[in-house]
């Protein structure tokens, strides 16, 4: 036991002296099993045991369980002869992954150059500084929309929220969406400045969007890792967590664990390196801190929250670190279906709804369980948005206008239901 501890902690020393970029022939792998206990933990073990490797998925399909696995250069021949033992399938969702990479960089070089003027673009996924430069600019251009600073990160950059409101002196009940908690799963806060978009050119023009702005205010958080994601744009793509050091080696917190819901529980981890590590303790981060003290803040006011992640097209809700059913179980899955309902007329996309901890993987520490336990929102949801593997966090800039259609149409079929 000693021996593989020692194992375990020279892997994770590897994974991160490797770092991110180059991803040169680096595969993600889809690997299905029987859903057995036993069956997930060599899987597991396998990873944690490879250096480079890593989760990026796991899902429940019928009798089977899948996950999309990251899987470098050196592992590929082990994964293959430890899973050709036992009841796996192994096949390739993704070749290369740094090929993919590169032909997507060098397609959203080819989108900036024919770029319009109009506050929001869809046709390619936009970083941070151009995130923030379409708020001022709806901000200093409609008078439906306002800004505030939730916080600042560990780095200095702002958290900003954009709330739209046509007035009521705040006394309305408040819709609150976030996006981008994780900083590669950039379909996140492209979907958040879409409904932006919507919101802001809507009202008046829209009778279902002018009906839904005159009965609530809608605060949009489009970027809550604004440090992760400033990194993955600038250093590695592929980077998940915020950008707290805590030593020479091992950086970042995933803020998704992080929230003071059963922390530090299943689904997370207390080692620094790994993707999953929930932090020193609830709330140590200044980012969670940012949507703690906000949402409090509309505590009494808050009708529903919704944090939209990828990837996985699934629509859930609480709970995440058990199984056991919320007190309004058959209400929130009722609303989730009639949603992701409305979501499949628009593109046909197919969701999966449930709770947390039975559609995808038990994980404690979350936004989506913390809102509805702390503050009594009965309606919490985070929503998977797509695809299922083809593409994963590499969702091409392509998917941001379905996505985005096929998203808000389903928010508001939920909330309509509410």
């Amino acid at each position: 036991m000693k021996s593989l501890k020692l194992q375990v902690l020279w892997v994770l020393l590897l994974n991160s002296l490797i770092g991110g970029a180059p991803y040169d022939r680096y595969k993600v792998l889809r690997v299905g099993f029987p859903r057995r206990a036993d069956d997930g933990e060599r899987l597991q073990r396998l990873v944690a045991e490879t250096a480079g490797a890593e989760v990026w998925r796991r899902s429940v399909e019928g009798a089977q369980e899948v996950w999309e696995v990251l899987v470098p250069p050196s592992g590929g021949s082990r994964f293959a002869s430890d899973l050709s033992q036992g009841h796996y399938s192994l096949s390739v969702k993704i070749e290369d992954v740094q090929k993919l990479l590169d032909e997507q960089e060098s397609e959203r070089v080819a989108l900036r150059r024919h770029r319009t003027s109009s506050a929001f673009s869809h046709s390619n996924y936009n970083d941070l500084q151009d995130i923030y430069g379409i708020l001022d600019k709806l901000e200093s251009e409609n008078p439906l929309v306002s800004t505030y600073v939730a916080g600042t990160s560990l780095e200095g950059r702002l958290i900003r929220v954009a709330q739209v409101s046509v007035g009521g002196d705040r006394t309305r009940q408040v819709v609150w969406i976030d996006c981008g908690i994780h900083a590669r799963e950039w379909i996140s806060p492209a979907t958040c400045q879409w409904v932006l978009d919507q919101l802001t050119s809507g009202y008046n023009a829209d009778p279902a969007i002018t009906e839904l702005l005159d009965a609530y205010d809608f605060h949009i958080l489009p970027v809550v890792n604004p440090d992760g994601y400033a990194f993955s744009w600038e250093e590695d793509r592929l980077w998940r967590k915020n950008r707290h050091p805590y030593n020479e080696t091992c950086v970042g917190v995933d803020l998704n664990r992080n929230f003071d819901s059963h922390f530090g529980g299943i689904g997370s981890s207390n080692i620094h390196c790994l993707p999953i590590y929930h932090g020193e303790m609830a709330f140590s981060e200044l980012e969670t801190q940012a949507v703690r003290d906000s949402l409090t803040s509309l505590k009494g006011r808050l009708k529903a929250y919704f944090a939209l992640h990828s990837f996985s097209q699934k629509w859930m809700f609480p709970y995440g670190y058990n199984f056991e059913k919320p007190e309004n179980y058959d209400e929130l899955l009722r609303v989730a279906s009639i949603g992701a309902e409305a979501l499949f007329a628009v593109n046909g996309t197919e969701y999966s709804v449930g709770s947390q901890a039975i559609t995808i993987y038990p994980n404690a520490g979350t936004a989506v369980d913390w809102v509805y336990d702390s503050l009594g929102v009965s309606y919490t949801y985070i929503i998977e948005l797509p695809d299922k593997g083809d593409y994963g966090f590499l969702l091409p800039p392509s998917f941001i206008v379905p996505v985005g259609q096929e998203t808000w149409a389903g928010i508001m079929a939920a909330i309509k239901a509410m």
